[in-house]
């Protein structure tokens, strides 16, 4: 069965773990962790920081994020355990990509305010350019 991801703001469908995550994304001692992470539980799930915050973004195909945590990320649908939004109540919240496998590391990245899961890019930063532009 290909896996179903939420991608989106993970506060608004992972309250029973939020403290977690933010320990994970800020440990003690400082600095910032991105990437792949993983809860005690064992869950999995992929999280980044937008250009500027909050705010909402868009994909390349047009899908909407809204951010109230400074993050975007991704977790399998199947992962969630808050049981405030039923999958239809999520999709309201972020959006719903099913990938033919599991999202590796590789597949997801942030780069000059672009984050990227796989064949899903969200450009964070939409005024960012570089010196290719004017070549």
């Amino acid at each position: 069965m290909a896996p179903t991801y939420y991608i989106g703001d993970l506060c608004y469908v992972m309250h029973d773990a939020w403290d977690e995550v933010c320990e994970l994304l800020f440990p003690y001692g400082g600095g910032e962790r991105t990437g792949r992470l993983h809860l005690k539980d064992g869950r999995e799930f992929f999280i980044f920081g937008t250009a500027y915050g909050d705010g909402l973004y868009e994909d390349q195909n047009g899908g909407s994020y809204g951010v109230d945590s400074g993050t975007i990320g991704a977790i399998r649908v199947q992962d969630i355990r808050d049981t405030t939004y039923s999958e239809e109540g999520i999709k309201d919240l972020g959006c719903i990509h099913t990938f033919e496998t599991p999202l590796t590391p590789s597949d997801c990245s942030y780069d000059n305010g672009k984050i990227t899961f796989r064949s899903v890019v969200i450009d964070t930063d939409p005024q960012y350019f570089d010196e290719e532009d004017f070549e």
